[in-house]
Formats: C-alpha cells, structure tokens, sequence
C-alpha cells in the first residue's frame, strides 16, 4: 500500500506578486540605463542590480516552497535550495513536541531534537493545520490555538 502525501504551495497571488516585483525591478534597472546611458552613477546601479536580483531570489523561493505531510511526519522542502544541497529533512509525528499557531496564520512545529518547522502562507492553510493538530496529539498546543481550546 502507497502512502498518501498532501502537497502544499504558496497560493497564487503571493506567487503573482513576487513576479511583477521581478518585473518592477528589472524595468527600474532598464529605465535607470535608458536614462542615465550618459552618466551611469556605478552605485545606484549596483543598488538596482541588487534590487532585482533580490526580488528574483524571494521569487524563486516563493515558486519552490513546498510542505508535505504524511502518515509519517511533515516536511518543508524548497526545490531551489535542495539544488543548493539544502534538503527537505522528515519531522516525524511523535518527535514534535508543541504545535504553535501565530495569528490564525502561521504554525511553528518544534521538535525533541530543537529543530523549528514553520508552515505558513500555504493554499490549504486550514487543512495543513487540522492534519497536523490530528497527528500529533502528544504536543503542547499554544498562541492562538490554545487560546481556542479555552
């Protein structure tokens, strides 16, 4: 028998939004050299260059972030970073120790061994959230989710 593993992104107007800041970046950089073609200022270029490359960085994490839960754990994994070297590592169930929500919006799963898991801004925020409150019982609930309890 397979597993089943749900998959969450971003949603698609974060998505959206880290574009056209690509877009609005590299269109100050062509204005800046379309205007200044004379007198190109080496700092304010450099300060543009950087703007755009930046924005094309937070984009690129924005398109390859991923949470994956399972029957065995939950994971964040980015495909970019995992080019870089840096792979997704399981947060198995029972090694999560407390479930903290901040805001209704954010979770930060911590677990025995110290590590931090933080699922936010994801499209299927509220199933992501019921699945992990469902499969790991044994952790301390706190922020705003305790505060339901009460």
């Amino acid at each position: 028998m397979q597993e089943t593993i749900l998959k969450f992104d971003r949603p698609p107007v974060s998505r959206l939004i880290s574009c056209a800041a690509v877009f609005g970046s590299a269109a100050l950089v062509f204005y800046y050299l379309s205007e200044s073609a004379d007198d190109i200022d080496v700092l304010s270029f450099a300060g543009l260059i950087l703007l755009f490359l930046g924005t094309f960085a937070a984009m690129l994490m924005q398109y390859g972030d991923h949470i994956y839960v399972s029957e065995s754990g939950v994971m964040y994994e980015n495909r970019f970073l995992k080019w870089a070297g840096k792979r997704g590592r399981w947060m198995r169930w029972e090694d999560i120790v407390e479930v903290r929500e901040v805001k209704q919006k954010v979770l930060i799963l911590l677990s025995r061994d110290g590590r931090r898991m933080l699922v936010d801004a994801i499209l299927g925020y509220a199933i992501a959230r019921a699945e992990i409150l469902r499969r790991a019982p044994q952790a301390i609930v706190s922020g705003t989710l305790a505060r339901d309890d009460a």
